[in-house]
């Protein structure tokens, strides 16, 4: 059995790290910090200040211009006699007032408002640019010196250990995976800490967890200094917003007081996407007896938010008033991370028909223009059928409507191809839908969750 200490030491290849987009940049020595100038400042002025030699500016334009190479907040100076207000310069060979050193680094404080944190990186690691929501808190010296950042709904930390290796959780108590998991108490928090080590990099996925939230941390750094860099990191993580990262549901659709059709649509959003990628839906009537439930997919990534529609359905033995609710499951336990809910109205035998989709595939890659098709259990009014597209973000990309073949009272037919327009690839949805005449509202809706892709 391995010691904390000795377990710390050890790397894991940690798909998350490896797989994000990170700008190469070269290591940095730890030795300086940032200065903004001030009204009245002259680069001889601050020399002086910090070096005791007003000749000694030389050495803050050659150290400033290195660091603009490397970091796009600074600007490269061209000319000694003309700096700005505001703009950031670097001092080598000293040290910020809040840096902390521990062993042979230094290390920075950095607020991350998203999240609610106000952690520590190393010092001069830049924060990575990055359109992966995953990368979105990360700060790096280069492909092999990685820290980032990330949160998710849950309340067990092993789930965040799980999500950062890409795995289920009870992978991680097996020893295919080549590494080392330990729990440890760092800065009065219990964390769960996955490690392995291999070719002299060291990387690390640690996780705790705190009201309903999974704070994850995953670090990959060489060997040498990998402890030092988890253990000042963890020491200090404070959490400074409990509610800034805490999973939110909103149900969209159906609106309060409406009377349910049976399917009727279930369309809403979530601030962050779920461990697994889906929800749980319950209707239940005025006693409270569940009469409706079913788990659902939702569409989004990892590390940003999420949208859902589909085709809910319920079974009441007499109308009245009722609840729609939609949560989200714990992994560990299955008790209730976050739930949101709707007062409807409930009918005994709700009229409707169902819609489905046969055509593209649950998951399918799609490309415009692309074939949709499907059928219903029953004739549309005026025999047609309204078709959306959204994106990840649940932006609407396509729409248009469907001539539906059939008779009333039988199995109807619909198809056709529809264009759309992507800026990445990632994750959507199509959506089939009927319209109530009278009112404009869903009266019936098939979806299903695709992968989007641009013309090849």
């Amino acid at each position: 059995m391995l010691t904390r200490s000795t377990a710390l030491k050890l790397m894991i290849l940690c798909g998350l790290l490896l797989g994000g987009a990170v700008d190469p940049a070269q290591a940095q020595s730890p030795n300086g910090a940032e200065y903004t100038v001030q009204a009245g400042d002259w680069l001889s002025k601050i020399a002086e200040k910090y070096f005791g030699d007003a000749g000694a500016y030389p050495t803050i334009i050659e150290a400033t211009n290195a660091r603009a190479g490397q970091d796009n907040s600074f600007a490269a100076i061209t000319d000694a006699n003309l700096i700005e207000v505001g703009q950031k310069l670097w001092i080598p060979g000293i040290q910020g007032e809040n840096t902390i050193t521990a062993g042979s680094l230094s290390f920075q404080p950095v607020e991350i408002e998203a999240l609610g944190l106000r952690a520590v990186v190393p010092q001069n690691w830049p924060e990575v640019e990055s359109t992966d929501p995953l990368f979105a808190h990360a700060w790096s010296a280069g492909l092999f010196s990685v820290v980032n950042f990330t949160t998710l709904p849950g309340n067990d930390p092993l789930v965040g250990v799980a999500r950062g290796l890409g795995v289920p959780p009870e992978a991680l108590s097996g020893s295919s995976l080549g590494g080392q998991l330990i729990t440890d108490q760092i800065g009065g928090r219990a964390w769960a800490i996955y490690t392995r080590d291999e070719g002299g990099r060291a990387a690390i996925t640690a996780a705790t967890a705190e009201q309903k939230v999974i704070y994850q941390v995953n670090i990959f750094s060489e060997s040498s200094q990998a402890e030092t860099i988890v253990r000042t990191v963890l020491e200090n993580f404070e959490i400074v917003d409990p509610l800034a990262a805490q999973q939110v549901i909103t149900i969209q659709s159906p609106a309060a007081g409406i009377t349910l059709t049976n399917p009727f649509e279930l369309r809403g959003a979530t601030s962050q996407y779920p461990f697994r990628g889906s929800l749980v839906y319950r209707v239940l009537d005025a006693s409270g007896n569940q009469v409706g439930r079913g788990p659902f997919e939702v569409v989004g990534r990892l590390g940003g938010s999420a949208t859902f529609a589909v085709q809910a359905t319920y079974l009441a033995s007499a109308d009245g008033p009722g609840t729609v609710e939609v949560a989200e499951l714990s992994t560990a336990d299955g008790t209730i991370i976050t739930i949101d809910s709707v007062a409807v109205q409930l009918v005994a035998d709700p009229p409707g028909y169902t819609v489905t989709i046969d055509d593209p595939a649950p998951y399918a890659s799609i490309a415009s223009p692309v074939e949709v098709r499907g059928k219903t259990s029953n004739k549309p009014y005026e025999s047609n059928l309204n078709y959306r597209i959204f994106n990840a973000a649940g932006q609407q990309i396509s729409q248009g409507v469907f001539q539906v073949v059939g008779e009333a009272g039988q199995v109807n037919a619909f198809g056709g191809f529809v264009q759309f327009v992507v800026q990445e690839d990632g994750p959507g949805r199509v959506e089939v839908y009927d319209l109530r005449p009278e009112d404009g509202s869903t009266f019936a809706i098939g979806s299903v969750n695709v992968w989007l892709t641009k013309p090849r």
